[in-house]
């Protein structure tokens, strides 16, 4: 162990040490120790050994105290170089292409909705009450937005979460926040064409405009704040920019398929343990 003692700590021993022996000399036999002024002398040297011996013991606890914080520091240093190899090694990042499709729910999953009342693969358009959704859902729009997904970083996406959902068009900003707590978006696989979709169910108000079958929703921009969770529990949050191209089209079915020209991806932060951000939530 590397202790470090102070100069003052050595003159002292220095000195206590020469004393003794100056002492010794003056005290030769043990008539003279006997004497008032030599007992004096002895219990001012042995004070002094005990001062010394305090001193040395609170060096040592000190320095002790020392080499483990270091320890301490090193270990934490040594954990949280491990997490973000973990963390590096193990985040899944996604983006959308090719194109985007919007639809009316169908009535059997309404229906279904209705009968549970499950809305983790819902948002709500913002302002919407969803008390007043669970009072009497039939006043209420249901659309399905569909996006194909591929994985550009990783392997496998364990769970998608979309925090904000803002569509821009003509009459102005249309902003979707999540129904539920624990919202996510659903992962399908589509047979036909051999890749991952995510689907997400949005809930407006009837007669609002924001749809019409009959012809097409223009949209400028979409952009989505989201958070994506591999399968190992590390969470990248951030947002996308999806931008559409004319001429737009509809489908046989009803639905309104956009294609994506471009988008754009950012990290609005590290990448981080499930757990972590959890415990974060619960202090907060």
């Amino acid at each position: 162990m590397n202790i470090r003692i102070p100069l003052f700590f050595v003159i002292a021993v220095v000195v206590v040490t020469v004393a003794l022996f100056v002492v010794s000399a003056f005290l030769p036999d043990v008539e003279m120790i006997q004497t008032p002024t030599a007992r004096l002398i002895a219990n001012v040297l042995a004070l002094g050994v005990m001062i010394q011996s305090a001193i040395f013991s609170l060096l040592l606890i000190r320095q002790s105290e020392v080499n483990r914080k270091n320890s301490d520091d090193i270990n934490a240093r040594a954990e949280a170089f491990r997490n973000f190899q973990f963390v590096a090694s193990n985040r899944t990042i996604i983006e959308f292409h090719d194109y985007m499709l919007m639809f009316r729910t169908s009535e059997r999953y309404t229906e279904r909705l209705k009968q549970r009342m499950d809305f983790k693969f819902f948002m709500r358009h913002n302002g919407i009450n969803m008390d007043d959704v669970r009072a009497d859902i039939s006043a209420y729009s249901i659309l399905t937005v569909k996006f194909p997904m591929k994985v550009i970083v990783g392997d496998v996406i364990g769970a998608v979460k979309f925090i904000n959902f803002r569509l821009d068009k003509e009459d102005g900003i249309h902003n979707f926040v999540p129904c539920c707590d624990d919202f996510q978006g659903l992962i399908l696989w589509n047979e036909e064409k051999q890749r991952q979709e995510i689907t997400v169910n949005l809930i407006l108000p009837k007669g609002s405009g924001f749809y019409n079958e009959q012809t097409i929703t223009p949209f400028h921009k979409i952009r989505i704040f989201l958070s994506m969770h591999s399968l190992m529990g590390v969470v990248v949050k951030g947002w996308t920019e999806l931008y559409f191209t004319n001429p737009q089209k509809r489908e046989r079915d009803g639905a309104n398929k956009y294609m994506i020209s471009s988008s754009q991806f950012k990290i609005s932060g590290l990448p981080e343990l499930e757990e972590n951000i959890t415990q974060k939530s619960t202090h907060m």
